[in-house]
């Protein structure tokens, strides 16, 4: 009954925490209940609690995505995201069967970190589902990302739900107990403090005015009709020139606004143009390239004299939904702007890779097309925040059936509007540009080789040390054993 409440309680606070849920403090809290009694499980007990929690996670991107993607596609999902930290969790269930309290937060800590990070490498949804995304918010803690990437906030964010359980496990013994929270204590305030010091820097002076434009109801993206697309091309080029009065350097529309088809989009590009033109401004637009033998997700980007300065094809493609297209391989710089600006589409926000890229490339605003899925608005926007957090660049973020946002290189968002189905939506926002570049766009993923010697050292300290009893090391550590009344 211990292990059932543990995996309801852990797998509910996964749920709270993940996905289209987004309490934060839920995600510090969430793996402490199923800690408290993994170590004293028999294995094959305790890889089914571990999976049936993390299942409780995974259930946020179902409901996410529910009725938007095939259920094929749904049911894999489940044990994808669950199985990999099962995996984890077990290989830390052997360490902490054997070392001290210590060794043991740091353990999970590590191992969990490792995992999201190994999966991060092999999935083609790339960073999708990582526990940091929970503390997008977060200003203090996110900025970590400038130093880490992900793998840090992730890391911190694991350690403190370890240190819980430890805590918990050793209740009787007060000095391991102050030790365990003295590490955690430690690396959570070395956080804080980083987060506000980064935060009350002198950011660039250079400010940049930007406009977003979305209409979910006059989007068409799969339209056969060249009418019709020079419609709606022409209905985006009026609301964009009603925005750009507000004497704005940039404009984004959003990803695959509009079909265009071959020999039909030469009038949809004229009337865009023709609006970067008139009024001076560089503007971003998504096209869904189709009626050929390989279709294209293309951003177009018009410079202020009119002209085609960049078209850029999508690098990171969504599975099963967009195959055939051709996939992207270079990244989209803009010549000739106020301020570097670099193109990327939706999904390839996803990438921290493609993100330090354009960072060593010198951009300073990443002017982004995207298209979402309703309800997971507020992760997919934050995600891109998280990419100008790690790459020291701001976000302009146009989404259809999402959120339309600005974002700075802090991972503040200075201007944010959802879409409405039934209109048009319109944003307007000046941000700071960024100053292209932090240490671990230079560096790259440097911490999760940290993390792996981390992961490493606890396994050997784990070896030269005798398995404690099903309740774990310490004397403070009871099983549910310890605590029945002797046979009289």
């Amino acid at each position: 009954m211990d292990a059932v409440l543990a995996v309801l309680f852990s797998g509910a606070m996964w749920y709270g925490s993940a996905g289209i849920n987004h309490v934060w403090p839920l995600a510090w809290l969430a793996p402490a209940p199923l800690l408290i009694v993994l170590p004293g499980l028999k294995p094959w007990r305790a890889a089914l609690a571990a999976f049936a929690a993390a299942c409780g996670g995974a259930a946020s991107f179902v409901v996410a995505y529910w009725g938007a993607m095939p259920l094929w596609m749904l049911a894999l999902m489940v044990p994808a995201m669950a199985a990999p930290y099962a995996a984890a969790a077990m290989g830390w269930r052997a360490v902490a069967r054997r070392s001290g309290p210590v060794v043991t937060a740091l353990a999970y800590a590590a191992f969990v970190t490792l995992e999201e990070w190994l999966v991060a490498q092999l999935s083609p949804n790339g960073t999708f589902g990582s526990v940091a995304y929970s503390q997008a918010d977060v200003l203090a803690v996110i900025q970590l990302g400038s130093l880490t990437g992900l793998a840090g906030i992730t890391f911190v964010v694991a350690l403190v739900g370890a240190t819980l359980a430890v805590m918990w496990r050793e209740r009787d013994s007060r000095s391991t107990r102050e030790a365990a929270l003295g590490v955690a204590a430690l690396l959570v305030a070395a956080t804080l403090v980083y987060g506000d010091l980064r935060l009350a820097a002198a950011a660039p002076a250079r400010v940049v005015r930007i406009g977003l434009v979305a209409s979910d109801s006059a989007n068409r993206p799969f339209t056969t009709d060249g009418t019709e697309a020079l419609r709606v091309a022409r209905g985006y080029a009026a609301r964009a020139s009603l925005l750009a009065e507000r004497d704005l350097q940039f404009i984004v529309l959003p990803e695959k606004f509009v079909a265009a088809l071959p020999g039909d989009d030469y009038g949809a590009r004229v009337a865009l143009a023709s609006v970067a033109r008139r009024w001076r401004l560089t503007l971003a637009a998504g096209f869904n390239v189709t009626g050929r033998a390989q279709p294209r997700n293309l951003a177009v980007v018009f410079g202020p004299d009119g002209r085609t300065l960049l078209e850029y094809d999508k690098v990171h493609l969504v599975p099963g939904l967009e195959r055939g297209y051709a996939r992207g391989a270079l990244i989209g710089v803009v010549p000739d702007t106020a301020v570097t600006a670099g193109v990327a589409i939706c999904k390839d926000m996803d990438f921290p890779a493609l993100g330090r890229t354009y960072a060593r490339a010198g951009v300073q605003l990443m002017l982004v097309p995207a298209w979402d899925f309703g309800r997971d608005a507020w992760l997919h926007s934050r995600m891109a925040v998280l990419r100008g957090v790690e790459g020291g660049f701001a976000v302009a973020r146009s989404a259809s059936d999402g959120l339309l946002t600005v974002s700075d290189a802090r991972g503040r968002v200075v201007a944010e509007r959802a879409t409405d189905a039934a209109g048009e939506v319109l944003v307007a926002g000046a941000v700071r540009a960024g100053p292209a570049g932090t240490f671990y766009s230079r560096t790259g993923d440097w911490f999760a080789a940290v993390v792996t010697l981390v992961a490493v050292l606890c396994v050997l300290d784990a070896r030269r040390r005798p398995v404690a009893g099903p309740g774990g090391p310490g004397a403070g550590q009871r099983s549910t054993l310890d605590r029945q009344p002797l046979p009289r």
